[in-house]
């Protein structure tokens, strides 16, 4: 199928809106550490999530407690750590996975990362990610290392690739599952689902929106490789598409 634009709606046509947070709330930046978001853009999902009724949720690969950090002082509906972590309306966060990495094996990562100070680790409790953006000739290397660590744990973990990024994280959880949780809950069950998000961690999660008969939104250049059939070219563009949802409803 064609990607073309997402079309214009409307808090009237009773969404589920799920968002992706970095590259699509905010502009990657080199380190994670480093995100900051504009206090106009919190106070605009605040709005956002009144005026839909409170089916607004961030479906991200950092942990809830970054989340809350960056957000704050919003709590929103989330996933964290690809669906590891779930807090539905008014609740409070489930970990739906209590495996841990083991100490020998974060050692390992933690001294992988120091092999060049261009490294980022990123460590996730349940995961731990590290970040090439700086040194992207070592792609091939980080990800030999983590799939050979990956494989002494067998199969409760996997290593999965985001932009510019590798992550050791446990297996069985993703996106598309995190956002057909929500839509089995209250105030999302019903709605028409929308997902927007811009990295290969998204796909998942705009297969399930797909066979929901949702949107499915690529965040940037968008390839045959994709399963989103809708695009916004940027963060800005992404901005741009949601502030309508916080104004009232019009007869």
């Amino acid at each position: 199928m064609p990607i073309t634009p997402i079309p214009d709606i409307s808090a009237r046509d009773v969404p589920a809106l799920f968002l992706d947070f970095d590259g699509t709330l905010v502009d990657i930046v080199a380190r994670p550490d480093l995100t900051r978001v504009p206090p106009p853009v919190v106070e605009m999902l605040g709005m956002i999530h009144q005026r839909v009724g409170g089916a607004l949720a961030v479906v991200t690969g950092r942990p809830l407690a970054d989340l809350d950090r960056l957000l704050a002082p919003l709590q929103l509906p989330a996933a964290g750590i690809h669906g590891v972590e779930h807090r539905a309306a008014g609740h409070v966060i489930e970990t739906r996975c209590r495996a841990g990495i083991p100490d020998d094996i974060r050692a390992q990562i933690r001294q992988l990362a120091t092999r060049d100070d261009r490294l980022v680790l990123e460590d996730k409790g349940v995961g731990m990610s590290l970040h090439y953006r700086q040194a992207p000739e070592l792609e091939a290397d980080i990800r030999a290392e983590l799939t050979r660590i990956s494989a002494t744990l067998g199969p409760a973990f996997s290593v999965q690739d985001g932009k510019m990024v590798i992550e050791l994280r446990p297996a069985g959880f993703d996106k598309g599952a995190a956002v057909e949780k929500f839509m089995s809950e209250a105030p999302f069950a019903g709605r028409r689902a929308i997902f927007i998000g811009d990295d290969v961690t998204d796909e998942d999660a705009f297969a399930a929106v797909n066979r929901m008969d949702g949107y499915s939104v690529k965040v940037g250049a968008c390839g045959p490789d994709t399963a989103a059939r809708y695009s916004l070219p940027d963060v800005a563009a992404v901005h741009a598409w949601l502030r309508p949802f916080t104004r009232p409803p019009t007869d």
